[in-house]
């Protein structure tokens, strides 16, 4: 199975939400959690990111650099 047919079938059998751009359009909201943040509370949105180990390692190495510059 390829990734794409992997994720498909995720998103098919409700695993997962379709793929959109947090960066552009924002996390998707559920009208509860609209309610919540409209009430002034701050709810937690958990996200995964989907890849390869070493590019998590690589990822998080640079982490680490920025976060000390700071």
């Amino acid at each position: 199975m390829t990734f794409e047919e992997w994720l498909e079938y995720g998103i098919q059998h409700d695993y997962c939400s379709p793929q959109f751009c947090d960066t552009h359009a924002g996390f998707p909201m559920v009208d509860a959690e609209h309610d919540i943040w409209d009430a002034g509370h701050d709810p937690c949105v958990h996200m995964v990111r989907l890849g390869c180990p070493q590019d998590w390692h690589l990822d998080a190495e640079a982490y680490k650099e920025i976060s000390n510059e700071l």
